[in-house]
């Protein structure tokens, strides 16, 4: 059986860092897919692109929010690099940012922080990330190929440098969801579940705790306009997109 409590801080660490990494090197196997009537095709101007993600808007569910930066920040600040001492088989299950190209020539934004306990109080982390970008020749094509690299990562396994000789591993998987309709954009939904054995705290017990870790991803394209979002829980996903289609959507 699967324990639900409060496990070490190493594991919490490592599995926040995995669910962070779902705009690195996560996503779907093979996802919800919807397509709806066409409110578009959307493209936006840098300054537009920014408006659509909004700080303020996050801090009623959130405990804390990071300032909005661009793609070229995150780039430079190594957001989507896998980070020292965290390996996968596949490669694909964290090599994310393979099936978006070369991001230095995309232009967007990214939005991140943390949901507070209140909003979603049975998550072992409860990172947040939305981002929006500008997919040159549309972003259904982003969408098709996030699914064809990510396929070959249906269940996966994660290996991480615990620090002191003994690595943690354990399994990455991503399994199907229902997408979030939303008029004129196509969406696309998975749940990521990270599976680590980590040691137990109790002195004289020596079965690992297994710590579950899941976390949703939902895309949505429409036009040249990709929205990323990656939540804690399903409901926090779908009313991040959500929101941020609204607003493009007036905008637009």
């Amino acid at each position: 059986m699967r324990n639900k409590r409060t496990v070490v801080t190493l594991a919490a660490v490592a599995l926040a860092a995995l669910t962070t990494l779902f705009l690195a090197g996560n996503g779907a196997a093979s996802a919800g897919d919807h397509d709806t009537t066409a409110t578009g095709p959307m493209h936006f101007t840098t300054d537009e692109l920014r408006q659509l993600l909004n700080p303020d808007a996050q801090r009623g569910t959130a405990s804390s929010v990071e300032p909005v930066i661009s793609i070229s920040e995150a780039l430079h600040t190594g957001q989507f690099e896998s980070g020292p001492g965290i390996t996968s088989e596949p490669k694909a299950c964290l090599n994310m940012t393979d099936a978006l190209g070369d991001l230095s020539k995309v232009d967007g934004f990214m939005l991140s922080g943390e949901r507070s306990q209140e909003a979603a109080p049975e998550s072992y982390q409860r990172y947040f990330m939305t981002a929006v970008f500008q997919i040159p020749g549309g972003a259904d094509a982003a969408i098709d190929k996030v699914a064809k690299v990510l396929r070959t990562c249906s269940a996966g396994t994660v290996t991480l440098d615990s620090g002191n000789g003994d690595p943690l591993k354990g399994t990455i998987s991503y399994a199907e969801a229902p997408a979030p309709s939303l008029d004129g954009a196509r969406t696309f939904a998975s749940t990521l579940t990270t599976v680590l054995p980590v040691p137990n705290a109790n002195r004289g017990v020596t079965e690992p705790i297994v710590a579950e870790c899941d976390a949703t991803l939902v895309l949505t394209a429409n036009g040249d306009l990709l929205i990323w979002s990656v939540e804690p829980t399903d409901q926090l996903a779908t009313d991040s997109v959500g929101t941020v289609y609204e607003r493009a959507v007036a905008l637009s």
